[in-house]
C-alpha cells in the first residue's frame, strides 16, 4: 500500500525515535488531534513494515533520520523564491503569487490577502440601513404625517 506524504513524515519521524504525538505534529497533522491521530496511524499494517523498513534502513545507511522532518504545506524551497527588494510585503505578495515555481496552494493564499488591496468589497446595505435611510428620507419630507407614517398610523382627514 501506497503512504500519502503526512503518513510517510509520521513514519519517519518514528523511525527516528520521536515521540509518535510529536511525529503527527511535525507531519502535518493537527496539534489537537495529534494523539489520535497518532494511535489510528500505528495502526496502520503498512505504515508500521515502513517503520521497520526505515529503522533496518537506519543502522549506518542513511544519517538524515535523527533529525526530526517539519512538513508545512506552505515550505518554499527558498532558493527559487521571489524576494523583494524594498522590503515591501504587497510587492513580496505579488512576486510569490506571479511566481510558478511556488506551491499552487501558496500562490492562491497570497492572491487571497491581496485580493482587498486590489479590489474594494461592494455589497448591498443590510435591513437595518435600509430601515434608518427609508425613515430619515421620511422624516425630510414632512412634520407629523412623516412621524405617523413612521409608528405605522395613518393621517385621519
Amino acid at each position: 500500500m501506497i503512504l500519502n506524504e503526512k503518513q510517510e513524515l509520521f513514519a519517519i519521524n518514528v523511525a527516528a525515535g520521536i515521540n509518535q504525538t510529536e511525529a503527527c505534529i511535525n507531519a502535518g497533522y493537527s496539534k489537537n488531534g495529534a494523539a489520535v491521530a497518532a494511535c489510528r496511524l500505528m495502526k496502520n499494517p503498512a505504515i508500521l513494515a515502513r517503520i521497520e523498513e526505515l529503522k533496518n534502513q537506519q543502522n549506518g545507511i542513511n544519517k538524515k533520520l535523527n533529525n526530526p522532518v517539519k512538513s508545512d504545506v506552505n515550505d518554499v524551497n527558498t532558493e527559487s523564491r521571489p524576494t523583494a527588494e524594498n522590503n515591501d510585503p504587497l510587492q513580496f505578495l505579488l512576486n510569490v503569487m506571479l511566481d510558478e515555481d511556488s506551491p499552487l496552494k501558496l500562490r492562491v493564499d497570497a492572491a487571497k490577502i491581496l485580493m482587498p488591496y486590489k479590489h474594494g468589497r461592494i455589497g448591498e446595505t443590510g435591513k437595518k440601513e435600509a430601515a434608518k435611510d427609508a425613515a430619515a428620507q421620511k422624516s425630510r419630507l414632512g412634520g407629523l404625517s412623516a412621524r405617523l407614517e413612521q409608528k405605522g398610523l395613518r393621517k385621519v382627514k
